[in-house]
């Protein structure tokens, strides 16, 4: 095991917004059971998570960590969780609430609502409402949210519905096209509240920048926070924000403008690449553009890698190659990488784990079934897959001296809703306290053709 300098932390999220604009991103769908999915989405091609890049720093102590408490939560007016999942996790000391994705099952009948996207997104919005309350928060607490499309086409009747449910700073958001939902619905939404019941002061408010495309939408470039100095980030794409439209050129060239965009809005708020800890890349080719994108991605990177998680999506807003959202430090000291000879080893500019403090938190990076002592993909259904990823997970958290009862948030990337229930049995069992907060989503391939990959957020 290794650890390279851990320091104080604060957290970032940057997820992409757009409707005409930057957003897609990440974390995942909701909760519930899975009724018949669509037609799986044809199988991943085979690619590495990434190519090798720079050298991160050598290793150095961590500092030692503050015990995070958590505390699940549930309410009676939102879906009953029919999984392995709560329907909320507070970390810590209540202040900070992770909220699992929601779609429009209406709680009374246990039955996803009819009607259009419109219709579909009010009941999934009055759900999360529904577990905010429950956790003595509101929406106006909210700071980050991920929207999980089934069709862009929805992209407005979605966004006028969301909108009227945010009075005062709209959080910052990622939006994103997924290749199926769970009950097969057609929107999804997940959220991170910070509680100001719990901390006064709690949010810092948003952050704006012309280096960075201009919001479209009810949502912000970013939103800090005073509570554990967090900095969500809305996604961003590869749009000019001197002209708002999709630059020209490879992936190379699109990843570049991407980066930069993350930059301008960074250092908005008086962070830079050196502060981030987490980042999620939403490609549409893994296999044809994933060399490239890491060549460039690995450049603005000059400390520890920060974790990450690669995947393919249906589609990103603006026929965008690519989008890029981050979790980041704005106030106290650098992060710190985690590194076990028990998972896979890195093949690319990211870390299998990154802890921070004094939040204490430690961001994974996304696992796919690859056997560490052979370096190939194991063979076998998606329930085989699903224990060797949680087997890697386990490694990583343990090289930070956490455990799965430490787990406050995961995010499950599937490549055929269909294998839900095997994937949901060999997740399950990995769990003996509170189960964290979770999203599911189906997406168009993952790396090296796995049927599962899962990334978690640790308190420690």
């Amino acid at each position: 095991m290794r650890i390279v300098a851990l320091a104080m932390l604060a957290l970032l999220a940057c997820a992409h917004e757009t409707v005409n604009a930057p957003e897609p991103v990440a974390t995942p769908v909701v909760e519930s059971a899975p009724a018949p999915a669509p037609a799986p989405a044809p199988a991943a091609p085979a690619v590495p998570e990434t190519v090798a890049v720079a050298t991160p720093p050598p290793a150095a102590p961590p500092p030692a960590s503050i015990p995070v408490e958590r505390r699940a939560v549930q309410s009676a007016d939102a879906p009953k969780a029919a999984g392995p999942y709560s329907a909320a996790i507070q970390v810590p000391a209540g202040r900070v609430l992770f909220v699992s994705g929601q779609i429009a099952v209406d709680p009374a009948k246990d039955r996803l609502v009819k009607g259009d996207a419109a219709k579909q997104t009010e009941r999934a919005m009055e759900n999360v409402k529904a577990v905010l309350e429950a956790a003595g928060s509101t929406l106006d607490d909210v700071v980050k949210t991920t929207i999980f499309l089934t069709d862009l086409a929805d992209f407005p009747k979605v966004n006028d519905t969301y909108g009227r449910y945010f009075q005062k700073t709209p959080p910052a958001r990622a939006t994103v096209q997924v290749s199926a939902l769970s009950r097969g619905a057609r929107v999804a939404v997940e959220a991170v509240a910070i509680s100001r019941a719990a901390d006064s002061g709690a949010a810092g408010g948003p952050v704006s920048t012309a280096g960075a495309p201009k919001a479209i939408g009810p949502y912000s470039q970013a939103v800090e926070t005073r509570a554990g100095s967090l900095l969500f980030v809305s996604g961003q794409i590869p749009v000019d924000p001197a002209t708002g439209e999709l630059v020209q050129g490879d992936i190379a060239a699109q990843t570049e403008r991407v980066m930069e965009n993350l930059k301008a809005v960074l250092a908005s708020a008086g962070a830079s690449f050196s502060d981030v800890v987490k980042t999620n890349v939403y490609m549409v080719d893994l296999v044809g553009d994933g060399t490239k994108m890491n060549e460039t991605y690995g450049r603005y990177f000059q400390k520890s890698f920060p974790a990450r998680a690669t995947v393919q999506m249906a589609a990103l807003p603006k026929g965008a190659r690519i989008e890029i959202e981050c979790v980041a430090v704005t106030r106290g000291g650098a992060a710190g990488a985690v590194e076990s000879p028990r998972a896979p080893k890195e093949l690319g500019a990211y870390s299998q784990g990154i802890g921070v403090s004094p939040g204490s938190f430690l961001f994974v990076s996304g696992q796919i079934p690859v056997d560490p002592a052979t370096g190939h993909t194991i063979l076998g259904d998606a329930r085989a897959q699903t224990d060797r990823v949680m087997q890697n997970l386990k490694a990583v958290l343990e090289a930070a001296g956490a455990s799965f009862d430490k787990v406050v948030k995961t995010t499950i990337f599937v490549a055929d809703m269909a294998d839900y229930a095997k994937i949901n049995e060999a997740y399950g069992r990995y769990f003996n306290k509170s189960l964290p907060a979770r999203a599911t989503v189906q997406v168009a391939a993952l790396p090296r053709g796995a049927r599962v990959a899962i990334d978690c957020l640790a308190g420690l």
